[in-house]
């Protein structure tokens, strides 16, 4: 496969290869791989939260209100 990167990610990406002491191909193929790993990680965190609210476990308006609310006061203090 092959791909084409603007002229800032491309330069971004030979800075990191170099820092690392990598190849560009290296440091692209791990970037890569943590994005992939991300995406899956948000999507199932994406899930398991739409079901908690499926099964009615979810925390009323004024409730998350009051707690930030009670933590901007903490730290004014």
């Amino acid at each position: 496969m092959a791909t084409t990167l603007n002229t800032e990610m491309e330069g971004k990406l030979s800075q990191l290869a170099e820092r690392t002491h990598r190849s560009k191909d290296e440091a692209l193929e791990e970037a890569l791989n943590q994005a992939l790993a991300y995406n899956d990680w948000f999507e199932t965190k994406v899930k398991e939260g739409l079901a908690a609210v499926e099964r009615g476990e979810v925390v009323p308006d004024e409730d998350v209100l009051a707690w930030i609310e009670e933590g901007e006061q903490r730290e004014r203090s």
